[in-house]
């Protein structure tokens, strides 16, 4: 967050020196919210644009480091970039609010250098109807006093930032739900799991060096190739942080 905040000015030169005919409204200054009462949906837009040949627009400038860009903003059946879901929404929900035209997204790619795409948002029919669902529902639960269900398979982290330390005097009593023996029994039966087709990969690896030893290109049938070279790896430092350890009979902490 401290990154994307000192290097949003940055960006926003980078725009104004790449679209000189652009008007580029940096909304970090007047902080300016926009809102649909109605619906209880709001935003605050890094960028307001008026250019001449597109009109009003919105832009969110992201910072982004250069290999999680590689990763994550590149799909390897398109060949340009492509946003996250989270952020397209974002984009489109502020040109709602903001009644622009067009939106799009400017991620700054932090490397050796500055890189910075501008990638289009396209504004699909009914995305922000669909939000003004959810976001009635939400309300909802917010009135009813009520949690949204956990979706186990997506919600970790999201739990995990919500009760980072927890309550050192709190404690509770599961002994009485039936479903704990059985969550605990398959949590061990996926592990082991894991364990053996770790260590069958690893066994499988080593086979396969055994048989290149010095060569770092082997090739195989089909055309394809393994290859085995040297990787430099750069040292980093971590800031100290505490994490919340979940622990089970007779497992060790990992």
């Amino acid at each position: 967050m401290q990154r994307g905040r000192l290097l949003e000015p940055v960006a926003v030169q980078l725009l104004r020196e790449r679209f000189p005919k652009w008007k580029v409204e940096h909304n970090a200054a007047a902080n300016i919210y926009f809102r649909d009462p109605a619906a209880r949906l709001g935003g605050t837009p890094d960028v307001i644009v008026n250019a001449p040949d597109r009109g009003r627009g919105v832009i969110q400038i992201k910072s982004v480091e250069a290999s999680v860009f590689r990763h994550k903003w590149h799909d390897a059946d398109v060949d340009e970039p492509q946003p996250p879901l989270w952020i397209a929404l974002q984009a489109t929900l502020e040109a709602y609010l903001t009644s622009s035209s067009w939106a799009a997204v400017a991620p700054l790619v932090i490397g050796h250098g500055l890189e910075m795409p501008l990638i289009d948002i396209p504004l699909v029919p009914g995305v922000v109807e669909a939000m003004k669902v959810k976001a009635a529902e939400f309300w909802r639960l917010v009135a009813a006093g009520e949690e949204p269900p956990v979706d186990y398979r997506r919600d970790g982290e999201v739990l995990d930032r919500i009760y980072a330390q927890g309550d050192e005097a709190t404690e509770v009593d599961l002994s009485a739900d039936n479903r704990i023996p059985t969550l605990v029994a398959e949590r061990a039966f996926y592990r082991d799991a894991i364990a053996t087709a770790n260590r069958q990969v690893e066994a499988i690896d080593t086979e396969i060096k055994s048989k290149m030893r010095d060569a770092q290109v082997a090739h195989i049938p089909g055309g394809q190739k393994i290859t085995w070279k040297p990787q430099k790896r750069a040292g980093f430092f971590v800031e100290p942080k505490t994490i919340r350890a979940l622990r089970y009979p007779n497992e060790k902490a990992r």
